[in-house]
């Protein structure tokens, strides 16, 4: 669903604009100094490098003053979405407080408790957040410009977003979030954050047709509730000075014709920001997880599962895997003879290797012109970053050893197939435990099994190969040349 990451997704953003404020004492303080109205002047004008200034005769969207030991930053959304209210985006008035202290060891360490319901409109789309009882803190590095330690919490959170033919609500348990942050080499920074969400229950109402249904429509509703939620993210290689050098050269030149006119200097600092060696990963872990819907409630007793991209020169990789284990469907959704080969638990995997992003990313900005109003890259141009992208190849897919299971079905299989352009190349091994009892199901299914289904059941057990224990297994090749082997023989001339 469109809003169903608002949580995390609020977290990040706090986690990107905490690493700029954390950029701020090096370029207004080396020394640990109490807070004064003058220091307050100081942080103002180097906020402004990070949000802009504002218009003539409208409200900053972030002050600053002196509160005894430290300071205290004031964050209006209204004025920080005035900007973009002629687009048609805008906050609601809205005032966060955060709490910004020097400490003598020359590092800084912010607080924030409670943070006022935020509303948001879009051209399409209105939303809200209400967070209960929310606290976090955190211990920042200048000179890394990145976080040493944070932490957060709530007692419970609400989200509401509606949209064209979409209304959905979100309701949060008792959560809680702890990171930590390290410099690596070459000024690069590593970080990790742990949540540890009580549950999760939401509520989704789609009207078929969007913004404009037919008279007829009938909205279609369903609850999802999950019983608790483990999320471990994990970055190394984040370059947070040039990116910071980037996010405040874009406020200084907001428009496309500023940055045209800068552009030399604008790709210098793209280059600056793109990550070398990197790894970004996510996992997550559910409880108990049920999804009701009009045809029923759909169950699983867990889930988990896993993303990671990763880099370094042309050895990029992108993986993802994800599992579910207990799985129920509504009674009577499915015929009884299917009963035997709907699966109970699936775990299935993949990885995308051998291409080089750097070098897609280099290509496209050095063929960038903002010049106009045309493409930012040229129909003539996009090949070439294309081929740059590709040049790590060949691209290679693999698919991890993953499993199925039904109770009349055990089905493995893994794999690897590789792509240069030409045919591809590669191997899918798959093992069957048990593989009479599934020919014995799907001819339980009657006129559904088709004589040509059970004569290719028939072939497939003759290619198989028997394990010790009595598994089928199948090695599936297909080769430069186009032909495709099942246990080293061609198709077509194994025996039947």
């Amino acid at each position: 669903m469109p809003f169903q990451n608002a949580p995390r997704r609020m977290l990040r953003r706090s986690l990107l604009a905490a690493c700029a404020f954390s950029a701020l004492p090096v370029l207004a303080f080396a020394a640990d100094v109490p807070a004064t109205p003058e220091g307050a002047k100081k942080l103002s004008a180097v906020l402004e490098k990070y949000v802009g200034k504002p218009a003539a005769g409208a409200q900053p969207s972030i002050t600053v003053t002196a509160d005894g030991g430290h300071y205290t930053l004031a964050v209006d959304m209204a004025a920080m979405s005035a900007p973009m209210k002629a687009q048609g985006y805008s906050y609601d008035p809205a005032i966060i407080k955060i709490a910004v202290t020097e400490q003598s060891d020359g590092l800084w360490r912010y607080e924030r408790a409670e943070v006022p319901p935020l509303s948001f409109h879009g051209k399409d789309v209105a939303s809200t957040i209400t967070l209960t009882d929310y606290k976090t803190s955190g211990i920042f590095d200048p000179a890394l410009a990145w976080f040493k330690t944070v932490q957060g919490s709530l007692a419970s959170g609400h989200i509401q977003a509606k949209g064209p033919g979409v209304d959905e609500a979100f309701d949060l348990g008792a959560m809680t979030a702890n990171g930590t942050g390290a410099a690596m080499t070459d000024g690069a920074v590593s970080g990790m954050v742990h949540e540890d969400i009580a549950s999760i229950a939401g509520a989704f109402t789609i009207t078929p047709g969007g913004a404009e249904p037919k008279p007829d429509a009938k909205p279609i509703k369903s609850n999802v509730h999950v019983d608790k939620a483990l999320v471990d993210i994990a970055l190394d290689g984040v370059k947070t000075h040039p990116l910071l050098d980037l996010w405040a050269f874009a406020v200084a030149h907001p428009t496309r014709p500023e940055l045209a006119a800068n552009e030399a200097a604008f790709k210098d600092l793209l280059r600056a920001a793109l990550p070398g060696a990197y790894k970004l990963s996510e996992t997550f872990a559910m409880g108990a997880i049920s999804v009701e819907a009009p045809q029923g409630v759909f169950k699983a007793a867990s889930g988990k599962g896993a993303i990671a991209t990763s880099g370094a020169g042309a050895a990029n990789a992108f993986e993802e895997r994800f599992a579910v284990d207990g799985l129920t469907l509504p009674p009577g959704l499915a015929p009884p003879q299917f009963a035997a080969l709907i699966p109970s638990a699936v775990d299935i995997g993949f990885k995308v290797s051998g291409y080089d992003l750097q070098a897609g990313a280099k290509e496209a900005i050095n063929d960038m012109h903002l010049a106009g109003d045309g493409p930012v890259i040229s129909t003539d141009d996009s090949p070439k970053v294309s081929a740059k992208f590709k040049s790590g190849g060949p691209i290679v897919v693999e698919i991890s050893p993953s499993h199925i299971v039904a109770p009349q079905l055990d089905l493995a299989f893994e794999g690897k197939v590789s792509w240069d352009g030409a045919k591809p190349v590669g191997a899918v091994t798959v093992h069957v435990k048990n593989f009479d009892k599934t020919v014995a199901a799907l001819k339980a299914l009657g006129p559904m099994a088709s004589p040509q289904m059970l004569g290719a059941l028939t072939m497939a057990k003759g290619l198989a190969k028997t394990e010790a224990d009595g598994t089928l297994t199948w090695v599936g090749e297909m080769g430069a040349d186009g032909q495709m082997k099942v246990n080293g023989l061609p198709l077509g001339k194994a025996p039947m």
